[in-house]
């Protein structure tokens, strides 16, 4: 019995390292398992409450572009080392609540998460974001340390 036949490497910081990846890389060789990588971060809001203008359009789209290319770059390293790995990402007004429910809906059994040196007032914030995510995602989590 394989313990992990799922596991998902979870990008939640924009200061983030390598190393997450490369554990989540290892252990679906290792385990023969398939691998993800998610990358969510903080919708901006628009300027104004009820719609978006020209510049938040475009925010957004940057966003998105600076993303798909991080994403790309993740495919290409799982390439090399002959793993296909799905990728997903999304602009979200709660980065823990999506990572749960992605864990959920993707039966996940081990999720890698990244915890690069922050600032105090991110530390915090991230902080909370991981005890959600430990008390929440009813999967194994596995914090990599810088």
């Amino acid at each position: 019995m394989e313990l992990f036949k799922n596991i998902a490497v979870a990008i939640i910081t924009p200061t983030h390292t390598k190393k997450s990846f490369d554990m989540g890389l290892g252990l679906a060789k290792k385990h023969n398992a398939t691998l993800s990588v998610i990358e969510c971060v903080y919708k901006i809001p628009p300027k104004f409450y009820f719609f978006e203008t020209k510049s938040d359009k475009k925010i957004a789209q940057s966003q998105v572009t600076k993303i798909k290319q991080e994403l790309k770059k993740w495919k290409e390293l799982a390439a090399k080392e002959g793993i296909k790995i799905n990728t997903k990402f999304a602009l979200t007004d709660s980065i823990a609540h999506w990572v749960i429910d992605y864990v959920k809906e993707n039966k996940i059994d081990l999720l890698v998460v990244d915890y690069p040196k922050l600032s105090m007032i991110e530390a915090t914030h991230h902080d909370d974001i991981i005890n959600q995510i430990h008390h929440k995602a009813h999967c194994h989590v596995l914090t990599m340390k810088q």
